[in-house]
């Protein structure tokens, strides 16, 4: 990407950064093979709304799972985005989320006042789930698994403010500055990521 992008908070008040044409995730889709069980569990467990449902057929170059007329069901995951599922036949092996290319977690964001109550939910729903993990910066973390064994997050900020979940990534230009030097060994490389960072400080 060419020159240096406005800040986040410069955007205009459609929620769109400036110089960004997309507007955010229209959905994720996830793959289970017990679409019973996945429905039950973002249903119940996450309070998720199914708001589609439809079979896909196969079309070799979309790059689509290589399966004719899947399920491919989406729920509404808040905020105006989908999170959706296909389901694949028994016997597929499973992936490995830890390795390269694959989809490491799936984090959702909570405002503060309500993480507790969304946290309590879920062991409710008899789901095991860790303690709030203190992540530095502000954040705050708890993490579980679905049926389908996919490791999800839910995060917070705890500031006593829910600001955007992108402004509340932003950095100062010592600590994003600090950690890019252990990726690129050229200086002018760190200054010029820098510089297209929307940093707290300039």
């Amino acid at each position: 990407m060419d020159g240096n992008p406005q800040s986040t908070a410069d955007a205009g008040n459609s929620g769109e950064p400036a110089g960004m044409p997309l507007r955010g995730i229209d959905h994720l889709a996830i793959v289970t093979d017990d679409l019973e069980a996945t429905l039950d569990f973002y249903t119940r467990v996450l309070r998720m709304q199914l708001v589609h449902v439809r079979r896909v057929p196969y079309a070799a170059d979309r790059g689509q799972p290589p399966y004719d007329q899947l399920r491919h069901y989406f729920f509404d995951m808040g905020n105006d985005s989908l999170f959706a599922v296909f389901e694949y036949p028994k016997g597929v092996p499973k992936a490995n989320r830890d390795h390269i290319g694959g989809m490491q977690h799936v984090a959702f964001h909570a405002p503060h006042r309500r993480f507790d109550e969304i946290r309590a939910h879920v062991r409710a729903s008899g789901v095991e789930i860790t303690e709030p993990i203190d992540l530095g910066d502000g954040f705050l973390s708890v993490y579980f698994y679905d049926n389908n064994g996919i490791r999800l997050e839910i995060s917070t900020r705890v500031e006593g403010f829910d600001p955007s979940v992108v402004q509340s990534a932003r950095q100062t230009r010592s600590t994003a500055k600090a950690e890019l030097e252990t990726l690129f060994d050229d200086p002018a490389d760190v200054e010029k990521w820098l510089d297209r960072m929307p940093l707290l400080d300039g």
